[in-house]
């Protein structure tokens, strides 16, 4: 019997078969971001407390741990006005190509095609677009919440977001030409742990419209689109499928994954599908409760297919040790052999 590589593997899932095994996505991809619009991420050296801009030359922190990423600077929104947001940003934003991609370019080089499945994320703050994140970015949860119910700042909350969506559009065309990727995954975070930042009416008047223009792009393009958000965001799901979204990590387990696969079968992919709150994440966490919760996860959403397990960057070496990140991995490639 033919071996089939973990790329062909990960890619029945996608494309609604069963695969030999359950995908393993830190076995299984190969993940790019658009590095010519990204500074201060984990490895960077910069000391906490350092400034940097985005390209949209808005002011970004390094916080006290630098492995979490720049952040914007707390208690000091960038756009405190929708209404004026010319004010405060430098528009027109760059020309994509205008960019330097040259480390993009060298990374691509490198990425094994012919044996991981090639993953490009996009999106998730002012960096690189993001309908929400991006707004949330510039104007605080508070400021972009009110601009989407006012109706004196509607018109402006539609103006921006067309012109950030632009943006983000422009990124996904140079990931596509440069990477070629199999999947884009766009980030874009829609809830905390209780509920959703919005009500689906709110969604689908502020917000949809254009995402539904980022993954007709994805699509167009010829690649698989998934969404990254966390939260409990299942109220989405269904507009996600009617746009085009195949896939969802993390897919939390407060939301209602035994739900989504009743209705979508192996339609629709969920990445991920760990308790995030549980041992997994808890760095001192016992070895045994670690490997529980994995077992678990596996039991609940790997049976009839449509399942990734995904740490989808909720679970950092950093953060719980080198150790206890290996114990997730070698219980889930265990798990994912077994006969489901």
């Amino acid at each position: 019997m033919a071996t089939i590589t973990e790329r062909e593997n990960v890619l029945k899932v996608y494309n609604g078969e069963m695969p030999d095994w359950v995908p393993v996505a830190e076995k299984a991809y190969a993940l790019c971001m658009p590095m010519a619009v990204l500074s201060g991420g984990p490895g960077s050296g910069l000391e906490p407390g350092t400034i940097i801009y985005t390209p949209l030359k808005t002011p970004h922190v390094i916080p006290p741990d630098p492995n979490i990423g720049p952040m914007p600077v707390p208690g000091e929104p960038h756009v405190p006005d929708i209404n004026n947001w010319r004010d405060y940003l430098d528009f027109p934003f760059p020309d994509i190509d205008s960019l330097d991609w040259t480390m993009d370019r060298e990374v691509a080089k490198d990425l094994d095609r012919e044996n991981l499945l090639v993953q490009a994320l996009v999106g998730g703050s002012a960096f690189s677009g993001a309908p929400y994140n991006a707004m949330v970015d510039l104007m605080g949860h508070e400021g972009a919440s009110v601009a989407m119910l006012d109706e004196d700042e509607k018109d402006a909350w539609h103006e921006l977001l067309t012109l950030l969506t632009d943006f983000e559009i422009g990124l996904i065309d140079k990931l596509v030409e440069i990477y070629s990727p199999d999947v884009i995954c766009t980030c874009d975070d829609l809830g905390w742990s209780c509920g959703p930042f919005m009500s689906l009416e709110t969604y689908r008047e502020m917000l949809k419209p254009y995402q539904k223009r980022i993954v007709d792009r994805i699509t167009e393009a010829g690649c698989i689109a998934e969404t990254h958000c966390c939260g409990k965001a299942d109220i989405f799901v269904d507009d996600w499928y009617e746009m085009g979204i195949r896939a969802w990590n993390p897919a939390q387990v407060f939301n209602d994954l035994e739900g989504i696969k009743a209705r979508y079968g192996r339609k629709f992919v969920i990445s991920g599908g760990y308790d995030s709150s549980g041992p997994i994440n808890v760095a001192g966490a016992k070895e045994e409760d670690v490997r529980a919760s994995i077992r678990e996860s596996f039991a609940k959403y790997a049976p009839g297919g449509g399942y990734i397990f995904s740490t989808s960057g909720m679970a950092l070496p950093h953060d719980i040790g080198e150790e206890h990140m290996g114990w997730i991995i070698d219980e889930a490639v265990t798990c994912s052999t077994m006969a489901w």
